[in-house]
């Protein structure tokens, strides 16, 4: 089997919280984010056999619990992920997986077969307003995105509900751009429509602290990181509809917020 495969980590801290992974990157993935930072992952090929990877787990095996399979898109190469998640799990690993939330039938797949523990699924935009998920997906940027923004949202709302419906960790992020998606208006309408989703579950959301100095949008190169003061200031605005909030930052890594100290 083959597998366009990007790169990877051999061992990471950070890509899944409380947890040591090798973090693999796939390539491909059908939105055009403005703020990507792995767009180089997007538009080149670089097809490797899925037993090199399998060496790679095997080599990183001694040092870590899991492995997250991460992007680009992960999901879009159902046949390759599914192949290692059972490889990862037949030498004992936990198995995560980042994802836009846009292939919720092979998310189903995986549950089935009990070959994952915890999606990690982006939020770039509320659930509840096409044209806000057309801005943060690259319809209004890119020519080569052939997406409904309506669908894509709704696939992203299917894959939230697939995983509260099964015992499968989830964790919800946005991951805020000063100027592009990241007002104190665009935090409180996605954590209402997450509330309006999840009937206010104990979900677990996380605000990230974007770095746009690479991203795929040129325009976007020159934004300064939001401050951790200021994602707490916004995690705040969140909790007028969620409870179990994260900031995570360069500095200080993934914090729960402590409302009480604000």
């Amino acid at each position: 089997m083959k597998v366009n495969y990007g790169s990877m980590v051999p061992i990471s801290t950070v890509d899944w919280h409380g947890k040591v992974s090798i973090v693999l990157f796939l390539r491909g993935c059908p939105y055009r984010c403005p703020y990507c930072q792995n767009h180089a992952l997007l538009f080149e090929h670089n097809m490797v056999d899925a037993s090199v990877l399998e060496a790679e787990i095997k080599k990183s095996r001694p040092f870590v619990s899991s492995v997250v399979f991460s992007g680009g898109e992960p999901l879009m190469q159902k046949d390759a992920v599914i192949h290692l998640a059972r490889y990862a799990k037949k030498i004992g690993l936990l198995v995560g997986i980042h994802t836009n939330g846009h292939y919720p039938h092979v998310m189903a797949e995986l549950i089935k077969e009990r070959l994952v523990e915890k999606f990690f699924i982006d939020v770039k935009a509320p659930l509840d307003d096409a044209e806000s998920y057309a801005k943060a997906i690259g319809c209004m940027d890119f020519t080569d995105i052939h997406i409904d923004p309506g669908v894509a949202m709704g696939k992203v709302c299917q894959s939230i509900d697939l995983v509260l419906g099964n015992d499968i960790g989830l964790e919800l992020r946005t991951t805020i751009i000063r100027d592009f998606m990241g007002s104190a208006d665009d935090v409180r309408n996605i954590a209402c429509s997450i509330n309006e989703l999840t009937a206010r579950q104990a979900v677990t959301y996380v605000l990230q602290q974007g770095f746009a100095a690479n991203s795929l949008l040129g325009s976007l190169r020159d934004k300064k990181p939001l401050s951790r003061d200021e994602l707490l200031g916004l995690a705040d605005v969140a909790h007028e509809f969620l409870d179990n909030i994260y900031v995570r930052t360069k500095e200080k890594g993934n914090e729960k917020v402590n409302f009480e100290s604000i």
